[in-house]
C-alpha cells in the first residue's frame, strides 16, 4: 500500500508542475503568481487535515530554523519556477531530483560522514542520467552534454535549486522533529505563500488575477495531495524506499513534456530520468 501513496505523490507533484507550466505558457501567468498559488491554495486543504488530527506541542527549535530555511527555499522555489516556465520538463525536474547527490556532498563538510560503495555508485549513476539528458549534443564534443548543465540557463536553475533544498533539508529535519509532518506541511505552505506574497505584489504584472482559472486551484490541490500522501507513505514504509519512489516525477514530467509540450529528445530524456532515479534510490538506500 505504501508504494500506492509513494506513487500518488510522484503523480501529484509532476501534474502540478504540468499545470503550472501550461498556466505560464498558455494564460501568459508569470511565475511569481503561479508559484504563490501552489502554496496559497494548499492551505486550506492541509489546515484542514491538521484541524482533523489536532495541533501539536512545538517546541522552541522549530521557530528558529524558519529564519533558516524559509530565505532558502524562497529562493530556490523561484529558481525552479523560472525553469518550469521557460525551459523543458523533461530536463528540469530530472535536475531537480538530483538533490540527495548535495545531501552527500553537504554531509562530508559538515558532519564528517562518507558515503557507502553503494551511494557512490549512485552518484555515479546520477551524474552518467545527467549526462545522458543532453546526449544530442554528443556530436559538439563528449564533454558537451556535461558542459550544458552550466551553459543552459534552466538546467542552471534547476541545480542551483537542488542544491539550496538539499543544505534546507537537513535543517527541515530539525523543524520536523520540533513538532510534526502534518504542522510542519501546514505551516510551510503557509510561510511560504506569505513569504512570496511581497514579490508578488511588487514584482508580478497581474498580483490576485487568477481570472476564475481552475487550474489555479489545482496546482495548490495536487500539491497538498503529495504532501499527505508521501507522509501517509511514510508511516507506511522505510523513508528510504518512499523518497525513492516519489523521484518517479522526474519519468512522469518527461512523458508530459512530450505529450503536452512537443518536448524533443523523449529517448534519451526518458533514459537519463531512469538512470537518475536508479542512482537517485541507491543513494537514499545504501548511501
Amino acid at each position: 500500500m505504501w508504494f500506492f501513496y509513494a506513487f500518488l505523490a510522484a503523480f501529484s507533484w509532476a501534474t502540478a508542475d504540468l499545470f503550472s507550466k501550461k498556466l505560464m505558457i498558455e494564460r501568459g501567468m508569470d511565475e511569481y503568481i503561479t508559484l504563490w498559488a501552489r502554496f496559497a491554495f494548499a492551505v486550506p486543504l492541509l489546515g484542514a487535515f491538521l484541524v482533523f488530527q489536532g495541533v501539536p506541542s512545538v517546541a522552541l527549535s522549530f521557530w528558529w530554523t524558519v529564519l533558516i530555511w524559509l530565505p532558502g527555499d524562497l529562493v530556490a522555489s523561484l529558481l525552479y519556477i523560472k525553469a518550469v516556465k521557460g525551459y523543458p520538463l523533461s530536463l528540469v525536474v530530472p535536475l531537480l531530483s538530483t538533490a540527495p547527490v548535495f545531501m552527500i556532498l553537504t554531509s562530508i563538510v559538515i558532519l564528517g560522514e562518507y558515503p557507502s560503495y553503494g551511494g557512490i555508485v549512485g552518484v555515479f549513476l546520477v551524474t552518467l542520467g545527467s549526462y545522458t539528458l543532453n546526449l544530442h549534443m554528443m556530436e559538439e564534443g563528449i564533454l558537451a552534454p556535461l558542459k550544458a548543465l552550466y551553459q543552459v540557463k534552466g538546467a542552471r536553475y534547476a541545480i542551483i535549486a537542488a542544491f539550496i533544498f538539499s543544505v534546507d533539508t537537513a535543517i527541515g529535519k530539525i523543524a520536523l522533529q520540533a513538532s510534526n509532518a502534518v504542522f510542519f506541511s501546514f505551516f510551510y505552505s503557509a510561510a511560504m505563500a506569505l513569504g512570496f506574497l511581497p514579490v508578488l505584489l511588487f514584482t508580478s504584472g497581474r498580483p490576485f488575477r487568477l481570472g476564475g482559472d481552475w487550474r489555479f486551484g489545482a496546482v495548490g490541490f495536487l500539491f497538498a495531495v503529495g504532501v499527505l500522501a508521501f507522509l501517509k507513505a511514510i508511516g507506511l514504509a522505510n523513508i528510504a524506499y518512499v523518497s525513492g519512489v516519489g523521484r518517479l516525477s522526474m519519468v512522469i514530467a518527461v512523458l508530459y513534456g512530450r505529450f503536452f509540450f512537443g518536448e524533443v529528445h523523449l529517448r534519451q530524456r526518458l533514459a537519463g530520468s531512469l538512470i537518475i532515479f536508479v542512482g537517485v534510490f541507491l543513494i537514499l538506500w545504501r548511501g
